[in-house]
C-alpha cells in the first residue's frame, strides 16, 4: 500500500508534496489518536460513495438552493459528518506544525469541540456505530462543504488550512473544500441555508469544474495576499 501524502501551498503559489495530515504532535494520547483514526477512516470510506453519487441515486438527491445545485447525502448520518470535520478542525488548531499557524480556534471554542470529541469517539469502529445516534449535543457552528461535479477524486488529506478572517475558517483537500464559521451574524441567509449546522441530510454544493477551478484560485490568491506560509 502506498504512503498518503497531500500537497501544501506555499506563499509563493508553488505546491508541495507532504506526508498525511497534521497530527497532534503528542498533544493526546496513542489511544485518543486510534478513535480519531477510526472516525476519519469511515468517513473516507464514505467520502467514495459521495464522489461516485451520480451512480447512487438511491442514497442521494439533487436539489437547488439559490443558484447552487446541493447533493443531499441520504444514507449519510450527520453526527458522523460532524465528528470527522470537527476531528480536523480541531487538529489543525492544536497543532503546532507551522504549516497550519495560521489557523487557530479561540481557546473556548476549541475546549468544546475537544470535549465533543473526546465524549463521543470510541475505540472501535463497531462501537462508534452503535453510539452515534446516542449523540445528544455537538457544537452548533456552520459548516459548508464544496465537492467537485464531475470527476473521480480520491481523498487525499489537506491541501491547505487557515484563519479566512476573525471569524471564518477554510480547509482546502483535493475533492473537499470546508468553509467553517463562528458567527451566523456574519454569514448571509442563503449560506446559512446551504450549511450543516442543523441535524438534517448533510448538504454538499456542487462546484462545476470553473467554480472549483476559481475557489482553487482564490486560496492561492489570499495566501499570497496575506504571505502565508
Amino acid at each position: 500500500m502506498k504512503p498518503r501524502h497531500t500537497f501544501q501551498v506555499d506563499k509563493k503559489g508553488k505546491p508541495r508534496k507532504i506526508q498525511d495530515i497534521p497530527k497532534q504532535d503528542f498533544l493526546i494520547c496513542s489511544d485518543c489518536e486510534k478513535q480519531i483514526e477510526i472516525s476519519e477512516t469511515y468517513f473516507a470510506r464514505k467520502l467514495k460513495s459521495i464522489n461516485d453519487y451520480s451512480n447512487r441515486k438511491d442514497k442521494f438527491e439533487i436539489s437547488k438552493i439559490g443558484p447552487n445545485e446541493i447533493l443531499y447525502c441520504i444514507d449519510l448520518n450527520p453526527l458522523l459528518f460532524k465528528l470527522f470535520c470537527f476531528s480536523i478542525i480541531w487538529r489543525l488548531s492544536m497543532t503546532s506544525n507551522p504549516l497550519f499557524k495560521n489557523f487557530k480556534l479561540p481557546n473556548e471554542v476549541e475546549a468544546e469541540i475537544g470535549l465533543f470529541l473526546s465524549t463521543n469517539l470510541f475505540p472501535t469502529h463497531k462501537e462508534l456505530l452503535e453510539n452515534l445516534n446516542l449523540i445528544e449535543k455537538y457544537p452548533q457552528y456552520h459548516l459548508m462543504a464544496y465537492k467537485p461535479k464531475t470527476g473521480s477524486r480520491k481523498f487525499t488529506g489537506i491541501l491547505t488550512a487557515f484563519q479566512m478572517s476573525e471569524d471564518h475558517y477554510g480547509i482546502f483537500t483535493s475533492d473537499m473544500i470546508l468553509f467553517f464559521y463562528l458567527n451566523e451574524n456574519k454569514m448571509d441567509s442563503q449560506a446559512r441555508l446551504i450549511s450543516n449546522k442543523d441535524h438534517g441530510f448533510i448538504k454538499f454544493i456542487l462546484a462545476d469544474a470553473v467554480q472549483w477551478r476559481n475557489i482553487s484560485s482564490a486560496v492561492v490568491n489570499h495566501r499570497l495576499l496575506n504571505n502565508s506560509i
